[in-house]
């Protein structure tokens, strides 16, 4: 829509402009070739030949600019051919030709990149006419006339291209910003559809599979499953109504039970360790509930592990988030003899933070999506295999812009 909006837009601008175009063309055509008129009728002398088809030259060589729209490099002769021209006519015809170095003026200053052929335009017509006033006893409307047209003209024609300039500029951000806006937003649903539904149809799937083992044996615990798959599933359409409206923000509390909910299910012992969640802002909060959220989900889906490690913790600048697993290693490390990456599973957090920025492993899209999160608040996300055994996600974010 967004798209269509913006081609309506330029489709009227162009409308616009061409409407202008003739506008100007015929008002260009009517003061240009006024003065000679009255030389289609009776004898001519050669200085009204000269008159009249340099007036029929000049206002085809004027239109011809106008029609283009075109900058004029500063080495094009024609604007140097239109002004002097002009001041031919001007200085044959006298006063009754002011209009013809007055719009040549006016097309130096609008048609060029740099005000030096307005000035020139200005000075020459300027001086034109102080020497034709020298000359001939003009009256005190046309000396006026004379020294103030022609400046004014290339003055107002230059400053018209120069805002003209700027506002065809404005326009082009302005569309350029939209659609960076659009591509923003589409990333934004696929980014939190991706996460939401990932972690939602993993957890229906395995329940679905629990249900399907128990009927038989356990009816009552199959029915209690197939009620939480129920409300899993209710709560995932929320989410995702949530999502594409732009209000979803998880909650890192709620992430935590659902993360052993998760496991549980998939019959995966789990360790959860966090500090008090009311304490953190909520940016910070949302960013460590998506990894916990990313990290369980690629554990059961990928891992294939019996235990899973989720541990929040804070210190006075920072947020850490570690989920790791004890699943086996991936086919391309298991193959490595020697891994430079390989953490002991007894070594510090800060030893295998260490070692996975180090080794990043931004495979999937989730994880993707997760690192703009991240980043986004100025924190740092690190994924990799940890002793040649599991995998480990770590998320650090600071608890304020200043840290």
């Amino acid at each position: 829509m967004t798209r269509d909006l913006l081609a309506l837009s330029q489709d009227n601008d162009g409308r616009t402009d061409a409407v202008r175009k003739v506008v100007v063309c015929i008002f260009l055509v009517v003061i240009l070739l006024q003065p000679a008129a009255r030389l289609l009728i009776g004898p001519r002398s050669g200085l009204e030949w000269f008159q009249l088809t340099g007036a029929l030259t000049l206002t085809g060589m004027v239109l011809r600019q106008v029609a283009s729209a075109k900058v004029s490099d500063p080495r094009n002769p024609w604007p140097g051919i239109t002004l002097a021209l002009a001041i031919a006519l001007f200085v044959v015809g006298g006063p009754g030709w002011l209009a013809a170095p007055a719009v040549a003026a006016a097309i130096c200053g609008r048609y060029s990149s740099t005000p030096v052929p307005a000035v020139v335009g200005a000075v020459a017509c300027s001086g034109t006419g102080l020497i034709l006033v020298a000359l001939h006893d003009y009256p005190s409307a046309d000396t006026f006339s004379v020294f103030v047209i022609a400046p004014l003209a290339a003055l107002f024609s230059y400053s018209a291209a120069r805002r003209t300039e700027t506002t065809n500029m404005l326009r082009r951000t302005r569309a350029e910003l939209a659609r960076a806006a659009v591509a923003e937003e589409r990333l934004r649903i696929a980014r939190d559809l991706h996460d939401l539904l990932g972690h939602s149809l993993s957890l229906i799937t395995l329940k679905a599979e629990l249900a399907g083992r128990v009927i038989s044996s356990d009816p009552d615990r199959a029915a209690r499953e197939i009620a939480e798959l129920e409300s899993v599933a209710r709560q995932s359409l929320s989410d995702v109504r949530e999502a594409v409206a732009g209000f979803r923000q998880p909650d890192l509390a709620g992430e935590l039970a659902a993360a052993r909910q998760m496991l549980d299910a998939a019959g995966i012992t789990s360790k959860i360790e966090s500090i008090d969640t009311g304490s953190l802002p909520q940016e910070v909060d949302a960013a460590l509930a998506w990894a916990v959220r990313e990290g369980t989900t690629n554990a059961v889906r990928h891992s294939r592990p019996t235990h899973v490690s989720i541990l929040v913790s804070a210190s006075p600048a920072t947020a850490v988030a570690e989920i790791s697993d004890n699943g086996p290693a991936a086919p391309d490390e298991a193959a490595r003899p020697a891994n430079p990456g390989a953490v002991a599973p007894t070594a510090g957090p800060a030893a295998r933070a260490a070692v996975i920025r180090a080794r990043p492993a931004f495979a999937g899209s989730g994880l993707a999506g997760l690192a703009e999160r991240v980043r986004g608040l100025g924190g740092e996300l690190a994924a990799g295999a940890a002793g040649g055994q599991g995998f480990l996600l770590r998320v650090v974010v600071p608890l304020s812009p200043q840290a």
